[in-house]
């Protein structure tokens, strides 16, 4: 293997990874966004759920 295709390949690596670490990056991200969703959506069912329970009495 010569040096010229070895260089290739180590930038094809570092290409790849880059692209890997960008792509974990955005699903955690995204992860985080769909979770604080849906506290916020827990939160206000329970708030709903409250108010119904206040109001009937």
């Amino acid at each position: 293997m010569s040096l010229e295709s070895m260089v290739i390949y180590a930038c094809i690596a570092v290409l790849v990874l880059a692209v890997l670490i960008a792509g974990l990056m955005v699903l955690l991200k995204l992860n985080r966004r769909l979770g604080e969703d849906n506290l916020e959506r827990a939160e206000a069912k329970k708030a709903a759920e409250e108010s119904s329970a206040n109001s009937s009495v």
